[in-house]
């Protein structure tokens, strides 16, 4: 039963914190940002998903890191689907790129 209740608190107080950032009030399938200006390391986007669900992500420039959430609306249930630190993939110089690849232009120097 505590238990019960402390996910319920939980997911209360993450709604709260989503609300707070202005993410509940994106309707379109079009991503939006949040005003951080208190905190410029963290940027949240959020857009509605073709299945209802509203996916949220939350990107810290101060750690490269994201973190992806989805939010039934209707349910209030916040699910954290993905984290992942983005050090690596930006220090790559080509991944699934096309031509001309950077490679390429610099042997055209």
């Amino acid at each position: 039963m505590q238990l019960h209740r402390l996910n319920k608190s939980v997911v209360a107080i993450a709604i709260v914190a989503f609300g707070w950032l202005g993410v509940w009030s994106q309707s379109s399938g079009a991503p939006t940002g949040v005003d951080t200006s208190t905190n410029d390391k963290l940027q949240v986007l959020s857009s509605m998903m073709p299945t209802g669900l509203q996916q949220v992500i939350v990107i810290d420039s101060g750690n490269r890191s994201m973190a992806v959430y989805h939010v039934e609306p209707a349910q209030g249930k916040v699910a954290l689907k993905s984290v992942r630190n983005l050090t690596w993939d930006l220090s790559m110089e080509q991944f699934n790129g096309q031509t001309p690849l950077p490679s390429e232009l610099r042997q055209a120097r």
